[in-house]
C-alpha cells in the first residue's frame, strides 16, 4: 500500500489498498495476476443489495474521476469510450470481486497511482486463507509472524528473508535472514502475471507487498511458510502470528495502521527509523529523537525510509524543518484549479539538526517518503542510498460512494523543485546499493553499512 493524503479526504471505515503502477510511457494502477488466480472459482453473488448498488457505485466513481481528478483532460483518455467499453463488463461480473476487478482495469486506462476501488465484500486477489486460524485473537488486532520478505539480488532476483524481528515467532522457529521464501500460506511469490510490463522496482515491490499481505492476519492465527534454508534444506514452518507492538492508528479508510518508531546511535552516527508518515504519533518521537542526536553532537544522521510507504503529506514538512537552517522547498502540487508549493520555512521554536544527512531508501519507499526524499536531496541537503524508490508520488484523498465502496483517487500532480516528476520514475540514490543473499546471511545490512561509510567521508 502506498499512501499520500491529504487530511480532509479520509472518511469511513473501510481501508482502501493501492495498486501496483503500470511503467511504459507513464505509470498506471493495475493490481498484478498471481497464478491461482483464475483457478479461483466465482461464487454467486447472495448479496441483492450489493447488485442493486452496481449501477450506483459504477456511476459515482467514473463521476468522480471526471469531475474532480486534477487532469481535466485525464491524459488525453476519452472517458465517454472508456465508459462505453467497461460498463457492461462491470454490470455482467459474475460476482463482486470480479465487478472490482474490472472497475480497477477500467480506472487503469488513466495510467496512474493512487487510484484504487474495492468494496466491503471485495474479496482479496489472494484468495481465501490456506491455513488454520488457530486461537486467532477475537480483539481484530492484524498481527504477523515478524519477518520481512523482499526480492533481492542482481537481475530479477528472487524472494528471501531480508529481516526477522527479534522475539517474533519467526525468530523462535530458526528463520533466518538470508532464507529463501517460495509459499507463504500456500501461496507460491512468484510467477504473478501483471497485466501490463512492469519496470523492475515494481515487479519487486509486488513480490513484497504479496508477501507482506499473506503473512498478516488476525493476532493469534497461524500461516504456513515453506522456505530453503542456508544449507538448501527446504522446510515447511507454521508461524503464529504474533499481535502488534503498538496500538492501532485509525486515518479514515486506511486503518488500521501500526506506526513503529524505532532509533539509535550507531558509533557516532545518529539512526532514526518510522513506518509511516503520521502527525500523530509518529512527528513527535521522530523530531525528539533527532533532538537528541543534536544535542549528543552526533558525526551524522540517518533517517531510514526502506519500507515505508508514505502517508499523511503534512508531516513532510514540520520534519524537514528540523533538518534545515533556510526557506527549503520540496515540490509544487499542481491541483485542478491552483497550484500550491511545498516549502519548509526556517524554525523560529526548534534548533534543527544541520550536520551531515543520509536517507536510506528502497523499492517500498513510497509517495510523501518519495517527497521528502527528494527534495532534501535536490536541496543538497542529504545523500540518498539505497535501491530506487516505486515511483508513486501523486497526492490522494478517499472517498466512500454507494453501498460502502471505496475509491482512492489522485487530486494533484506533484514535480520536485527542479521539475522532475517522481511518479513512474522514483527517487534515483546518489549511492546505489545491490543487496546479496550472501550479505544476508552474514547478518549484514549493505545499505546502512553504505550510509555508514558514507558519512565517514568529509563533505558529505
Amino acid at each position: 500500500m502506498c499512501l499520500c493524503l491529504t487530511l480532509t479526504a479520509c472518511a469511513g471505515k473501510t481501508p482502501a489498498p493501492t495498486a501496483e503502477p503500470d511503467p511504459q510511457t507513464d505509470p498506471g494502477l493495475q493490481p498484478p495476476r498471481f497464478e491461482g488466480a483464475a483457478e479461483t472459482q466465482p461464487k454467486p453473488e447472495s448479496r441483492s443489495a450489493f447488485a442493486g448498488t452496481r449501477p450506483a457505485i459504477f456511476d459515482a466513481a467514473w463521476t468522480l474521476l471526471r469531475d474532480k481528478h486534477y487532469d481535466r483532460q485525464l491524459g488525453g483518455v476519452d472517458w465517454n469510450a472508456v465508459r462505453s467499453r467497461y460498463e457492461p463488463m462491470a454490470m455482467g461480473a459474475p460476482d463482486e470481486a470480479t465487478f472490482y476487478r474490472v472497475m480497477n482495469e477500467m480506472m487503469g486506462e488513466l495510467r496512474q497511482s493512487h487510484l484504487f476501488i474495492t468494496g466491503p465484500g471485495d474479496e482479496s486477489e489472494l484468495g481465501p486463507s490456506l491455513d488454520d486460524p488457530g486461537d486467532a485473537s477475537t480483539t481484530g488486532l492484524i498481527g504477523n509472524p515478524g519477518l520481512t520478505v523482499r526480492v533481492v539480488g542482481p537481475g530479477a532476483g528472487v524472494p528471501l528473508v531480508a529481516s526477522v524481528r527479534p522475539q517474533s515467532s519467526a525468530a523462535r522457529a530458526g528463520i533466518r535472514p538470508g532464507d529463501l521464501i517460495t509459499h507463504v500460506g500456500g501461496r507460491p511469490l512468484s510467477g504473478f502475471k501483471p497485466r501490463r510490463a512492469q519496470r523492475p522496482v515494481e515487479e519487486r515491490f509486488a513480490v513484497r507487498r504479496l508477501a507482506h499481505a499473506a503473512l498478516a492476519g488476525p493476532a493469534g492465527s497461524q500461516v504456513t511458510v515453506t522456505l530453503t534454508d542456508a544449507e538448501g534444506e527446504p522446510q515447511k514452518v507454521v508461524l503464529k502470528r504474533d499481535p502488534p507492538s503498538t496500538a492501532p492508528v485509525q486515518i479514515g479508510n486506511l486503518g488500521p495502521l501500526y506506526p513503529e518508531v524505532s532509533s539509535r546511535q550507531i558509533g557516532n552516527v545518529g539512526y532514526v527509523a518510522f513506518n509511516f508518515f503520521l502527525l500523530e504519533p509518529v512527528l513527535k518521537k521522530v523530531v525528539a529523537a533527532i533532538d537528541q542526536f543534536r544535542q549528543r553532537k552526533v558525526q551524522g544522521l540517518i533517517i531510514d525510509l526502506r519500507g515505508n510507504p508514505g502517508g499523511v503529506a503534512a508531516m513532510a514538512i514540520p520534519l524537514a524543518r528540523h533538518l534545515v537552517k533556510q526557506r527549503t522547498p520540496l515540490g509544487t502540487l499542481k491541483h485542478r484549479d491552483h497550484e500550491n508549493a511545498l516549502v519548509v520555512e526556517q524554525s523560529l521554536d526548534a534548533t534543527p539538526y544541520l550536520g551531515p544527512l543520509v536517507i536510506l531508501v528502497d523499492e517500498s519507499t513510497a509517495s510523501t517518503a518519495e517527497i521528502f526524499a527528494a527534495g532534501l536531496q535536490e536541496a543538497g541537503r542529504a545523500k540518498v542510498v539505497g535501491s530506487v524508490t516505486l515511483g508513486q508520488a501523486l497526492p490522494s484523498v478517499i472517498e466512500e460512494l454507494p453501498g460502502g465502496a471505496i475509491l482512492q483517487y489522485v487530486v494533484a500532480d506533484f514535480k520536485t523543485p527542479k521539475g522532475v516528476a517522481l511518479e513512474g520514475r522514483g527517487v534515483i540514490p546518489d549511492r546505489p546499493v545491490v543487496e546479496t543473499r550472501a550479505a544476508l546471511q552474514a547478518g549484514q545490512d549493505p545499505t546502512l553499512e553504505a550510509a555508514l561509510q558514507l558519512l565517514r567521508r568529509k563533505g558529505v
